[in-house]
């Protein structure tokens, strides 16, 4: 088996026995991908510090499983950014794990083509890491993520969070008019956003 290197968002992480684990991330061309780490439990070498953890990019070394279909080998994984300014605060926490959670419902396995899911994902969690005001940001990311998945209907109300990218969502914080849309639009959409991701790909359980 050819060893491969690559960068990922995690996702997921679901123990497996003993001491396995069973890891889904997004690379950097959108695809889904699930590896099986081995004894990443036990191995401080390989896996220490708390390295796969959902929400860490990460750069991956893996090898690819003959059998079609089965979860590649992780081998080894050393940390790019932990976003940990996230960790240390609840409601970024909990924007973070919503972001994610859509993220892997929508993201397909083998998919090459859907760069624009994996720059949201990141670019939506630099922005969380540094927000202020976490209720703008997240229409703002409810918004890019409908459009980018084809299934909303464009509203004047939307353009300004579509022309503008969501790495620069702490503009959008301090309009007065900006407040007023997210208080009259965001549990609608955060609504719609659930209900859609509720028919897409679920991946792990």
């Amino acid at each position: 088996m050819i060893e491969k290197h690559g960068r990922f968002i995690i996702l997921k992480k679901v123990k497996y026995g003993e001491a396995d684990l069973i890891i889904q991330a997004i690379g950097m061309d959108g695809a889904k991908v699930s590896f099986m780490a081995k004894s990443a439990l036990k191995s401080k070498k390989r896996f220490g510090g708390g390295i796969l953890e959902p929400m860490h990019f990460v750069n991956l070394t893996y090898k690819e499983n003959q059998n079609t279909g089965a979860m590649k080998t992780l081998n080894e994984a050393s940390l790019i950014e932990d976003f940990q300014a996230i960790r240390t605060d609840y409601d970024k926490l909990e924007l973070a794990l919503f972001v994610l959670n859509c993220v892997s419902h929508v993201s397909l396995e083998g998919d090459q083509n859907s760069e624009f899911l994996f720059n949201l994902t990141g670019h939506t969690l630099r922005a969380v890491s540094k927000a202020e005001k976490l209720n703008v940001l997240k229409l703002h990311f409810c918004v890019k993520f409908l459009y980018q998945q084809g299934v909303v209907s464009i509203e004047p109300w939307m353009s300004v969070f579509l022309k503008m990218n969501i790495s620069d969502s702490a503009l959008l914080a301090d309009d007065a008019n900006i407040q007023l849309v997210t208080e009259n639009y965001l549990d609608s959409i955060e609504l719609l956003v659930t209900q859609y991701i509720k028919t897409a790909d679920s991946g792990l359980a």
